[in-house]
């Protein structure tokens, strides 16, 4: 399924999804969990990308001071991969390898989402990823964001290829490995473009730390702004 009009978890019943077991084809409707989404603040996100900026002090201390859930200006958090291994608990994880699952803490399963070919081994502990699951983990829990319906989605390791080949906070860990090229920067910034233009009425501010500026594709978005760290404390109330 593409992603050509905006969907909502508020709309959401469940899915068919298709897997082969033994040889055989199968179908099976999967049911959305209950209570799965906890509405500390309905109208801001946080999602997190896995940028080099990502670990910088100033996104460390954001984080940091959100993770302690007090005050109104607390954000849910969608982060993705090895995030899962982070000190910090998130509200939400996207796992999208299977050798990610292998090192998530089991207690963290009910927040765990990942796509049709992983969850179907997971599907009694974990979420499926709704209707898409073919994006790239960033692009997903942004959408996953949208989908939970947030307005404004704050972008965080949402960096560019600075031309080394290496742009993870992960390098060198598999799966993110010299010969598996991981990520596809092109890929990944079309992906977050289809969510941005899909989802008109959100707001996204990619917060840049550094000197790599946003795809030329996402400024042309009247819903995308790339604004400083203290522009997103003031837009989003951290």
């Amino acid at each position: 399924m593409s992603l050509i009009v905006p969907y909502y978890r508020t709309d959401y019943i469940g899915e068919n999804i298709n897997y082969i077991v033994n040889g055989k084809n199968l179908s099976t409707f999967i049911k959305p969990k209950e209570n799965i989404f906890t509405k500390n603040n309905p109208t801001s996100a946080t999602v997190l990308g896995n940028g080099l900026t990502r670990n910088y002090p100033d996104t460390q201390l954001l984080l940091k001071i959100n993770s302690k859930k007090l005050l109104a200006g607390y954000k849910v958090v969608y982060a993705c991969n090895r995030a899962v291994e982070d000190v910090i608990d998130y509200d939400y994880y996207v796992l999208k390898h299977p050798t990610f699952m292998s090192t998530a803490p089991e207690y963290k399963f009910n927040q765990i989402y990942l796509p049709n070919d992983i969850f179907i081994k997971f599907k009694e502990q974990c979420n499926l990823i709704p209707y898409i699951s073919y994006f790239d983990s960033g692009a997903s829990a942004a959408y996953l964001a949208c989908f939970d319906g947030h307005k404004k989605v704050f972008l965080f390791g949402f960096d560019r290829d600075y031309g080394t080949g290496w742009r993870t906070v992960y390098d060198g860990r598999d799966p993110y490995t010299e010969d598996n090229l991981y990520p596809n920067i092109t890929a990944s910034n079309e992906y977050m473009f289809n969510v941005m233009k899909t989802y008109k009425d959100v707001s996204f501010y990619r917060v840049q730390m550094d000197g790599a500026e946003p795809p030329a594709s996402w400024n042309s978005l009247s819903n995308f702004y790339n604004v400083t760290k203290r522009q997103a404390v003031l837009a989003g109330d951290f």
